[in-house]
């Protein structure tokens, strides 16, 4: 007999395959009794509690992680995300405590929560943005720094918050400013004043300006340690030079010094007042009293480089815009300007025997001044560059004179001058200095500059600092030039004859021309320029003879014009 089925399904029990989790009061006191002692771990690395919460709180979900080995309770938020669960780490107890969790959650509800308390956004990608995206500052707007906290960055002092340079950058090129440019930028932003004294500068290898704090004994004033000292030692206003009144004993008189028309930035209102707003006539009211065309000109040179420095330190702000005082924006006054004499002069051949016999005659009274004109009419060095060449770059083997890139006016590459028969003459003439009588000193071994000073003493005699300075070199040549240029007008029979150390290079190159078929592309070798058009631009210098010789040849065209008969 067929038994018929029953269609109900079997009411068992469903078996539970999970540990149900503990759970604790939401309040500290509860968490603070979960302990190794209170809690069986097992092999669980650690043990998760639920709090005891109603199913509509913000805290639904929420847990807290008690680690085995660390002992750490970290509260962390179950919830679910485009069916998914995800956990979401609010914090560490005690760091967090159970009052500030609630206000967390309560935010992350009304933030990433619809109205049916269901998950619309993921609290873990919010944390993640606020990490990688940031709002961006409003770099627009200038640091608003004054035109004397500029001054002292660019001399090299430190700016609370501000990476410190080292000091007297170029405007546009790479490097530092020589220490004849570190000196005159200096005098025009801070100078004019009593800090002048205590700061000296000197060249490195590489023959950028490097200064050094000295004391001034006359007022009693110790050498700055920095150039942040410096200028608390000497704040705006103070150590302005003023006249100079002295008594003279001998002659019973008063005389005054008058001080300099000019006056340094630093010591101004206009220093006061933020470089972000320095205008192009803020700039022509400073430079109208001062005392020359020239003068005025290397001010307007100093506040560009003020505002370029500020600039690339992005202390203008993102878009500044271009300077306000580039390509003559600046207006100033034209005076009229006396030609120099020395522009287009050089020595001609007839007067370049002349040159040599009157040099040869001052060198007992000057010595190295004398040969130092020669060594430059020579080797088409300047001035500031013979000054600095050392007696270990003469390399006798090679017959060669290696100039290094830090004493060249450029400063781009390493530079080379043959050693020619005559040059070598007047090479062994400058070394055999050292025997006359006095300057033995110029033939030890460790004095390195081919052209010394007179300057000596026997205190500085083994002063090794000192033998290796620029002071032991020579300083210049003003009381000679007067003596040379006065003895070849006696010599010549012209009261008119002009000459000065400034023409020796252009001599030099000019000569080169006329013996090399004025082949500008072979002189420039010799004359280390980059490019030719320089070279005929401002060194070839014809004498009137040779002008002369050239129009002559050239009105050999017109030689059929007759003077008409009376």
């Amino acid at each position: 007999m067929n038994k018929k089925l029953d269609t109900k399904l079997e009411l068992n029990d469903i078996k539970q395959t999970r540990t149900k989790r503990k759970t604790v009061p939401f309040r500290d006191s509860a968490i603070d009794k979960i302990t190794k002692t209170t809690t069986e771990f097992g092999a669980k690395k650690y043990v998760a509690y639920n709090f005891d919460v109603s199913k509509g709180s913000s805290l639904k979900g929420l847990m807290i992680k008690f680690y085995k080995q660390t002992e750490k309770k970290s509260f962390v938020l179950s919830f679910w995300f485009n069916n998914r669960n995800e956990y979401y780490i609010v914090g560490t107890y005690p760091n967090l405590r159970c009052k500030e969790v609630e206000k967390i959650c309560l935010d992350l509800a009304s933030t990433h929560q619809d109205d049916r308390g269901l998950w619309i956004k993921n609290p873990n990608k919010t944390r993640a943005d606020e990490k990688r995206l940031v709002d961006k500052p409003d770099t627009t707007k200038p640091k608003g720094y004054s035109i004397n906290e500029i001054i002292e960055a660019y001399c090299g002092a430190e700016i609370p918050g501000e990476e410190i340079e080292r000091g007297f950058s170029k405007d546009r090129k790479d490097g530092y400013r020589a220490s004849k440019s570190c000196r005159s930028w200096f005098r025009y932003m801070a100078g004019y004043n009593h800090r002048q004294s205590l700061v000296e500068f000197d060249e490195d290898e590489d023959g950028y300006g490097i200064h050094k704090f000295k004391p001034n004994k006359h007022l009693r004033v110790n050498a700055p340690t920095s150039w942040r000292d410096l200028f608390r030692k000497y704040p705006p206003g103070k150590g302005i030079l003023k006249d100079r009144v002295y008594w003279n004993r001998r002659k019973k008189k008063t005389y005054t010094i008058p001080a300099s028309k000019n006056r340094s930035i630093y010591d101004s209102d206009l220093g006061k007042s933020l470089i972000s707003d320095l205008k192009p006539g803020d700039v022509e009211s400073w430079v109208k009293n001062l005392s020359s065309m020239e003068v005025k000109k290397e001010y307007v040179r100093v506040f560009i480089t003020l505002w370029i420095f500020a600039r690339k330190k992005g202390w203008l702000g993102t878009n500044p815009g271009d300077c306000p005082f580039f390509d003559n924006k600046v207006f100033i006054k034209k005076e009229r300007q006396k030609e120099d004499p020395y522009k287009n002069t050089i020595v001609n051949q007839s007067e370049f025997k002349l040159f040599w016999e009157c040099s040869e005659e001052l060198s007992e009274q000057f010595p190295w001044k004398a040969e130092l004109h020669q060594f430059m009419i020579l080797t088409a060095l300047r001035k500031q560059e013979a000054l600095k060449v050392k007696k270990s770059y003469i390399n006798w083997k090679k017959r060669i004179i290696d100039i290094p890139r830090g004493i060249e006016k450029n400063r781009k590459h390493d530079q080379t001058i043959v050693i020619t028969p005559e040059l070598e003459v007047l090479i062994h003439n400058i070394l055999d200095i050292g025997n006359r009588p006095g300057l033995e000193f110029y033939k030890m071994k460790d004095h390195n500059w081919l052209f010394g000073t007179r300057k000596w003493s026997a205190q500085k005699y083994f002063n090794k600092e000192f033998k290796n300075s620029s002071k032991a070199r020579l300083g210049g040549d003003e009381n000679y030039v007067p003596e040379l240029r006065a003895l070849m007008r006696a010599k010549s029979g012209d009261p008119e004859l002009l000459y000065s150390s400034k023409v020796l290079r252009k001599t030099y190159i000019t000569l080169s021309k006329q013996r090399n078929d004025g082949r500008s592309d072979k002189v420039k070798y010799l004359s280390r320029h980059s490019s030719e058009q320089i070279l005929e631009q401002h060194y070839d210098k014809p004498s009137i003879d040779t002008i002369r010789g050239y129009a002559e040849k050239t009105s050999e065209v017109f030689s059929f014009i007759q003077r008409r008969s009376a």
